[in-house]
């Protein structure tokens, strides 16, 4: 198969104004729609031309010499991502609703004023909403209520996988007791 430049008729350290002339030159000569021309022929021609051209592309073998799409561009840049900056944004949400909790935590304690039991629950639940955001913190929300959502899911996961460990702890120390129970059943039964 011959190269890309012995299809031009061209060195291989040929200028592009070399190659340029040499396509122009078979251009006119096989040319579809010349008399005489061969569309097979033109069409290595223009295929060896557009290989030749393309930069970086033309001291190579027609075996490597096929189009390749240049690298992407990058700006150098790039703007932030808003997923990232969501992100961030319920980070500082976790953190404003820890503060706003130990806030409630201290007006209702009763040591700067009356005892407000109201005032207490208030910060135990936005210090529970703070724990919710930062554990579903690498989440993407729709918005605020999708992720108060979330948070509050978090915060119920965490109740039921603290409830579930107690009950998993009760069943082995029932599991425990019922096999001690049996043993001596069998112990007293095997003694009668």
């Amino acid at each position: 198969m011959p190269t890309y430049h012995e299809v031009l008729g061209v060195r291989e350290d040929a200028s592009r104004r070399e190659v340029n002339a040499a396509y122009r030159r078979l251009a006119k000569k096989y040319h579809p729609d010349v008399a005489g021309g061969d569309a097979a022929i033109f069409q290595q021609v223009t295929e060896a031309y557009n290989a030749l051209t393309i930069r970086g592309q033309r001291q190579q073998t027609p075996e490597v010499a096929r189009p390749v799409d240049p690298a992407p561009r990058q700006a150098p840049n790039p703007p932030p991502r808003p997923g990232f900056l969501r992100r961030r944004a319920y980070l500082m949400l976790a953190f404003a609703a820890f503060v706003l909790g130990l806030f409630l935590l201290d007006r209702g304690d009763g040591i700067h004023a009356a005892f407000r039991p109201g005032l207490l629950v208030a910060g135990g639940l936005a210090i529970l909403f703070s724990a919710g955001f930062f554990a579903s913190r690498r989440r993407e929300y729709a918005g605020l209520s999708d992720a108060l959502e979330q948070a509050v899911l978090a915060v119920l996961r965490f109740f039921l996988d603290i409830v579930m460990r107690v009950y998993m702890a009760l069943l082995f120390v029932f599991a425990v007791v019922a096999l001690l129970a049996l043993v001596n059943w069998l112990e007293a039964f095997w003694k009668w």
